[in-house]
C-alpha cells in the first residue's frame, strides 16, 4: 500500500485563499477561559502582526454548546451570557477581517463517553486501555475518529462562518503525556486492519520488533486515508474552508517545539523547524504548510515561557524554508505570562506580514536534495542511527553553507514522476537504508544526468540485495563492519609509502558506526583507503595499521550522471566526534562533483536558504550562534560578511537586505558576484533581482 498515492494526497484548489501566505495566532484555551474577553482577544491576533486565529472549537472540551452525545462541553461555559465563548470569538474575528480556524482534539474522551464505547479505545498490547487524568485515548483506526469526528466538524461548520479546520494530536497514541512508551495499539479495530494491510503478521508489542516498520507504514496509511475523508467531507461544502491535518494534506502540519526530552539521549537538535518544513515545502509544491511555534517550554512546563530567541527561530526557520508561522500559547491572552516568550517572534511576524508579496511567490530553489530517512527505510531497530547520519551530513553542509532542501524517502518515486527530482544537480542518500520503490526514481535521475552521493548501506535492501542499478558497486558483503569492529579504524585519501613503518600522512579520519563493505563494478574509481583496526591499548603497543583494500569512496558513471559511494557513516562520525577534518572530508567529497551557485563568506554558524520569487532569488541568513546544550540563547552578531554567486561575476544584479532596508553594494571576485552584507542580527533576508 502506498502512503502518499494519489487517492490519498490532496492539494489546494488553484484559487484557494490558503495558497496565499497567512500568519496565525493560536490561543489554545483551558476550561478555565470561559470567561476570555473575545474582543481583546482578537485585538491580541491583530496587534503581533496575525491575520487568522486558531482557538478552540471541539474534541476533549466543546467551547460552544454542542449537542452531539458524543461530545463534552465545557463546563464552564454557562458563567458566560451567550453560552458560546466560540461563537463570540468568530464575531470578534470577523469584525477584523480575521480568518478563523476551528481546532478540534478527538484523541481522547471523557470516562462518560469511553464507558460508552470501548470499542472507540486505544488498547496496549496488553489490550488496557491508556488513562491519563480521567481521560482515554480513542484510537485513529475506531469509529470515533473514522465516523463521528465528521459529525462534530459538520455541528461547527453548520452553526459558524469558520475558515479552517484543525486537529491537534491526529496520530496514534504510542506515548502519553508522561512519555510512557505503550505501545502499537491492539484494538480490535488495529488487529483487523494491520492484519489486511501485512498480510497476516501479528502486531509488533515494540519498536524493536521485526513488524515495526509494518507498523509505522500502517499508521502512516491509515493516517493518510483518514485525512483524505475529512478533506473529502469538508470538501463536499463547496466552501474554501482550509483544512490542517499531518501529511497528505492540502495545508500540512508541522510542529517547532524544543522535543529534545523525549528523544534518545535527549539531544537537542536545533534545525528540526527548517529541516520538517522544508521536507514538505519541497515535496508537495501544490499544498501549504503551517508551523506550530510552541511558546513554552515542553507540555509538562505550558506555563514556562521558551527563551524568546528560541521561539524566534522557531519562526525565521519556519518562513525562511516556506512555510505559515504560527504562534502558540497557551491560555486567553495575558492570562499567563507569555509576552517574554513571544516578543522576538512578533518582529517575525510583522516582517513576513510586510513583505507578503514576496512570500507569496516563495519556492525552494537549492540545488542539493538531501533525502531523510524513515523507519521504513532503516532496519528493525536502527532508525536512530540513519537519523544521526542524516543529521551530520545536514550539518556538515549548513556549515560549508552549501544550500539544500530535505526530500522525504518515501517520497521520492513521486518526486521522480513529477520531474522534480531533474531541478538538483546533487542528491545525498545518506544510509538511508531501503529505498523500496524510490529506486527506479533515483536511477532515472541519475541515468539523465543527475550526481548521487551515497553513504553507507543506501540503496541496500532488507535481504541484501542492491536496489540502485545506478550503483558503483556489484554487491553487498557481509559481515557489515560495526560498533566495536570500527574501534582504532581510519580512513585517509592520501597516500601512505611509510605505512609499513607506521609513519603516516593525515588527515586520519576516524570511522564510527558503520563501514559497508562491497565488491566494485570494473571501472570505478576508488579513492583513499580503510586502516583497518589495530591494537589502541595499552599506549606502548598501540600500533600496526596496515593500508586495507576497502576504499574510502567509489565514483562511477551511469548513463549521462556521476554516482560517489562513501561507504561508512561519515555523518555519524561527524555527530560522534565534531571534528572538522570529519566535516571537511565529505564537503569536499560533495564539493568535487557539484557547483554551488549561491555560498557565502560567513561563519560557520550561519546558514544560507536558497528559494525564489518571481524573478528574484532570495536568500535567508539565520543565525544559529545561539545554539546551545538545550536551547537557543541570545546569539551574537556577526559583524558583515559576503554572498557570493559563484560564476556570476559579468552579470548585473541588484539585491537588497530587506531586514535592515539596505541596498547592497557588488562586486566581481575571481569570476564571482559578491555582495557585501551588513551586520547580521538574527536573521536577514538578501532580495537578489536582475538589473
Amino acid at each position: 500500500m502506498q502512503v502518499d498515492s494519489p487517492s490519498t494526497e490532496r492539494d489546494l484548489p488553484r484559487d484557494s485563499r490558503w495558497r496565499l501566505p497567512y500568519n496565525i495566532l493560536q490561543t489554545n484555551l483551558q476550561d478555565i477561559d470561559a470567561s476570555m474577553d473575545a474582543e481583546a482577544a482578537a485585538d491580541a491576533v491583530r496587534e503581533y502582526g496575525a491575520d487568522t486565529w486558531l482557538l478552540n472549537a471541539g474534541g476533549i472540551s466543546s467551547f460552544y454548546p454542542t449537542d452531539l452525545p458524543f461530545q463534552t462541553r465545557n463546563p464552564l461555559l454557562g458563567s458566560r451570557p451567550s453560552g458560546d465563548l466560540f461563537g463570540d470569538a468568530v464575531a470578534a474575528a470577523k469584525r477584523r477581517g480575521i480568518k478563523v480556524i476551528a481546532r478540534f482534539d478527538m484523541s481522547k474522551v471523557s470516562a462518560r463517553i469511553a464507558a460508552a464505547h470501548p470499542e472507540w479505545l486505544y488498547r496496549s498490547p496488553a489490550g488496557r486501555p491508556q488513562v491519563y487524568n480521567t481521560l482515554s485515548s480513542a484510537c485513529p483506526s475506531g469509529e470515533y475518529y473514522q465516523e463521528r469526528s465528521l459529525d462534530v466538524v459538520d455541528e461547527v461548520l453548520d452553526r459558524y462562518d469558520v475558515d479552517g479546520v484543525f486537529f491537534n494530536w491526529f496520530n496514534f497514541n504510542e506515548r502519553d503525556y508522561d512519555e510512557v512508551m505503550h505501545g502499537p495499539c491492539h484494538c480490535g479495530a488495529c488487529q483487523e486492519g494491520f492484519a489486511r494491510f501485512s498480510g497476516g503478521r501479528p502486531l509488533p508489542a515494540d519498536m524493536k520488533a521485526p513488524e515495526f516498520g509494518l507498523w509505522r507504514r500502517y499508521v502512516s496509511a491509515t493516517l493518510a486515508r483518514l485525512t483524505a475523508k475529512i478533506v473529502d467531507h469538508v470538501g463536499s461544502r463547496g466552501r474554501d474552508v482550509g483544512v490542517i491535518l499531518r501529511r497528505g494534506a492540502p495545508i500540512e502540519y508541522v510542529e517547532g517545539n524544543n522535543a529534545y526530552r523525549a528523544m534518545p539521549g535527549k539531544e537537542f537538535w536545533p534545525h528540526a523547524t527548517a529541516e520538517a518544513v522544508s521536507a514538505q515545502t519541497s515535496s508537495r509544491p501544490g499544498a501549504s504548510v503551517m508551523v506550530n511555534c510552541v511558546a513554552f517550554i515542553d507540555p509538562v512546563y505550558r506555563m514556562g515561557s521558551e527563551q524568546p530567541e528560541h521561539f524566534a527561530q522557531y519562526l525565521v526557520q519556519a518562513v525562511a524554508r516556506g512555510g505559515n508561522p504560527s504562534a502558540y500559547y497557551f491560555g486567553a491572552p495575558g492570562r499567563l505570562p507569555m509576552e517574554w516568550a513571544v516578543s522576538a517572534g512578533r518582529e517575525v511576524m510583522r516582517f513576513r506580514s510586510a513583505h507578503g508579496e514576496l512570500y507569496r511567490d516563495l519556492r525552494p530553489a537549492a540545488t542539493v536534495g538531501l533525502v531523510r530517512p524513515d523507519h521504513g527505510s532503516a532496519a528493525p531497530g536502527a532508525y536512530w542511527d540513519v537519523l544521526e547520519e542524516f543529521r551530520g551530513l545536514y550539518l556538515a553542509l549548513l556549515e560549508a553553507h552549501i544550500p539544500f532542501d530535505v526530500l522525504p524517502v518515501d517520497r521520492l518515486a513521486r518526486l521522480g514522476a513529477d520531474g522534480a527530482l531533474r531541478r538538483y544537480g546533487l542528491v545525498v542518500l545518506p544510509d538511508v537504508g531501503t529505498l523500496r520503490d524510490g529506486a527506479a526514481a533515483v536511477d532515472e535521475y541519475v541515468h539523465g544526468g543527475g550526481t548521487l552521493l551515497l553513504t553507507g548501506s543506501s540503496g541496500v535492501g532488507r535481504d541484501g540485495a542492491l536496489e540502485l542499478a545506478s550503483s558503483p558497486a556489484l554487491q553487498a558483503l557481509v559481515p557489515v563492519l560495526s560498533g566495536e569492529e570500527l574501534r582504532s579504524t581510519y580512513v585517509t585519501d592520501r597516500p601512505q609509502p611509510r605505512a609499513g613503518e607506521f609513519h603516516y600522512s593525515g588527515p586520519l579520519i576516524p570511522v564510527f558506526g558503520r563501514y559497508q563493505r562491497f565488491a566494485w563494478k570494473p571501472g570505478a574509481e576508488k579513492t583513499g583507503a580503510v586502516l583497518p583496526r589495530a591494537p589502541f591499548g595499552p599506549p606502548e603497543l598501540s600500533y600496526g595499521h596496515i593500508v586495507g583494500g576497502d576504499p574510502g569512496h567509489v565514483r562511477s558513471r551511469f548513463g549521462s550522471g556521476r554516482v560517489v559511494h562513501v561507504p561508512w557513516t561519515v555523518g555519524r562520525t561527524y555527530r560522534e566526534f565534531g571534528k572538522t577534518d570529519v566535516r571537511d572530508h565529505i564537503v569536499s567529497v560533495a564539493r568535487s562533483v557539484l557547483r554551488v551557485p549561491v555560498t557565502a563568506d560567513l561563519p560557520d554558524s550561519v546558514e544560507v536558504i536558497v528559494g525564489s520569487s518571481g524573478r528574484s532569488t532570495v536568500v535567508h541568513l539565520i543565525n544559529h550562534s545561539g545554539a546551545g546544550r538545550r536551547s537557543y540563547g541570545p546569539h551574537l552578531p556577526v559583524p558583515g560578511g559576503r554572498l557570493r554567486l559563484v560564476g556570476e561575476g559579468a552579470r548585473s544584479r541588484t539585491a537588497t537586505a530587506l531586514v535592515s532596508g539596505t541596498p547592497l553594494r557588488a562586486e566581481a571576485d575571481d569570476g564571482d558576484l559578491v555582495f557585501e552584507l551588513p551586520a547580521l542580527d538574527l536573521f536577514e533576508v538578501v532580495a537578489i533581482a536582475p538589473e
